[in-house]
């Protein structure tokens, strides 16, 4: 199955946030069991020649690599996708407009407005038929929204129920920083915004609610609340386990 049918039909996930270049990091993750490598261009220097060698790496360990934008430009949707990569990831997504630009993006007439070649690394090339690859693009492109704002809050419902929206993913800080408490994560406002997102998502038909996990320990709590994708950051992880060698040599 892929990706995509996976996630509408809410199978539990695990992804791995990848923000600095590291192609042997994607094969880990395949080799590890992970479902999928979620490459951030948003907040890295991953430039279009890196993002294609990283789904590369990707295929090679038959791991599938979703890409999340630096922003909600369609040119940046359309690199990603011609380099091979399962869908992508939008952030900043505020309302329903936002949300059906991104699905226009992702996606090729009549249901968006892609620009279409088949000679590109998603087209083999050019090996593959016109037909066979527009068939496989509109059964598995993946596209992701980030609700991490108050307008996103406020028009939650109807972004988790815009037509080929695959999923919704929480983002905490961005989240936090617009409600004017950066990183303040247990206060009430908080908490609230996120507990309306997860409601609006878990009513909206075929969309899955992702969440950032920034400990194993937090996995069932996502689960109880209905997150079928669960994601850990590459980075977090590594500092984490740096600093829990550093600090025990140094004790």
């Amino acid at each position: 199955m892929s990706l995509r049918s996976r996630m509408v039909d809410g199978d539990p996930l695990l992804g791995l946030i990848l923000k600095i270049p590291a192609h042997s990091a994607v094969e880990l993750a395949g080799h590890l069991g992970f479902d999928f490598v979620l490459l951030d261009t948003e907040h890295s220097a991953a430039e279009t020649v890196e993002v294609e060698h990283h789904v590369r790496a990707g295929e090679a360990a038959g791991i599938p690599v979703l890409v999340r934008l630096a922003g909600k430009d369609p040119a940046s949707a359309l690199h990603a996708l011609d380099a091979g990569a399962a869908g992508i990831v939008v952030p900043h997504v505020s309302d329903v407009a936002d949300a059906e630009a991104a699905v226009r993006a992702a996606h090729y007439p009549p249901r968006g407005a892609r620009s279409l070649a088949v000679s590109t690394r998603a087209g083999r090339h050019g090996t593959v038929t016109l037909e066979e690859h527009l068939a496989k693009a509109a059964r598995e492109t993946v596209v992701v929204v980030q609700a991490e704002d108050r307008d996103s809050v406020r028009n939650c419902e109807a972004i988790a129920a815009t037509e080929g929206v695959d999923a919704v993913w929480i983002g905490p800080t961005d989240l936090s920083l617009s409600l004017g408490i950066p990183g303040d994560f247990d206060l009430a406002e908080y908490r609230s915004a996120v507990d309306r997102i997860v409601e609006a998502v878990g009513s909206a038909p075929q969309c899955a609610l992702c969440a950032l996990v920034d400990h194993p320990g937090k996995v069932e709590e996502w689960r109880d609340r209905g997150a079928s994708v669960l994601l850990f950051n590459y980075n977090t992880v590594v500092v984490e386990g740096l600093r829990a060698i550093v600090d025990s040599v140094r004790e």
